[in-house]
């Protein structure tokens, strides 16, 4: 597996990287100091599935340089690891494309537990902002497969015209989905969505049916 790491500071990048291997030791880790270094790296390797991104780099703005990420490299995860965790950063970051947030306050037990959620394929939000919501829940909802198909790809950040395309859908159809999925875990938003679906195991895989 391959993770990247975008971050300005060598320091932080170096202490990430030997932490993910410690997890992981055999994790390729990648990185990069910019978002131009960064959508460089992901064309070289286009096996890479994971980014982990600081979102305050000097001189970029951060929810702009998440969607670059996104739009250049639409089937890499992207995760914020950012020393601002408000409500409010978190959510933006994730309605932006994030399937998750770590913040950088982290003690090292918190962060390696985030870590090994996040390489583990699993989705992650900070502890004080998935306490809002119910603390379990022990079913997944029922979806078709085709709406398991879509809430991954939302997962996945990407936005509806990358999910059209990708499954080859109609936009209405893809909002169609989008509100079924909604209506199915209770939710608003893909905020919500998202902290909701990192409290349920064993979420099913999409798949490549019809509509």
């Amino acid at each position: 597996m391959k993770v990247l790491v975008v971050d300005d500071h060598s320091l932080f990048r170096a202490g990430l990287r030997l932490l993910i291997q410690t997890i992981r030791p055999n994790t390729t880790v990648l990185e990069a100091h910019s978002i131009d270094d960064a959508l460089s790296v992901s064309r070289e390797h286009p096996d890479l599935r994971l980014c982990l991104l600081d979102i305050h780099l000097s001189q970029e703005n951060g929810l702009d340089a998440l969607s670059r990420i996104k739009s250049s490299a639409p089937e890499i995860a992207v995760v914020v690891v950012s020393a601002e965790d408000s409500l409010q950063a978190v959510a933006k970051s994730i309605d932006s494309g994030a399937m998750g947030f770590i913040p950088k306050r982290s003690n090292p037990q918190e962060l390696a537990l985030a870590l090994t959620r996040v390489l583990n394929g699993d989705l992650y939000v900070p502890i004080g902002l998935s306490a809002s919501l119910p603390s379990e829940i022990q079913d997944a909802p029922g979806l078709s497969k085709r709406q398991w198909d879509v809430f991954h790809c939302l997962m996945r950040g990407l936005p509806n015209k990358l999910i059209c395309r990708e499954l080859d859908l109609s936009e209405n159809t893809v909002k169609t989905h989008l509100a079924a999925i909604f209506r199915a875990f209770d939710v608003h938003t893909r905020t919500q969505l998202l902290i909701v679906a990192s409290k349920i195991r064993d979420l099913p895989r999409g798949s490549d049916g019809g509509d």
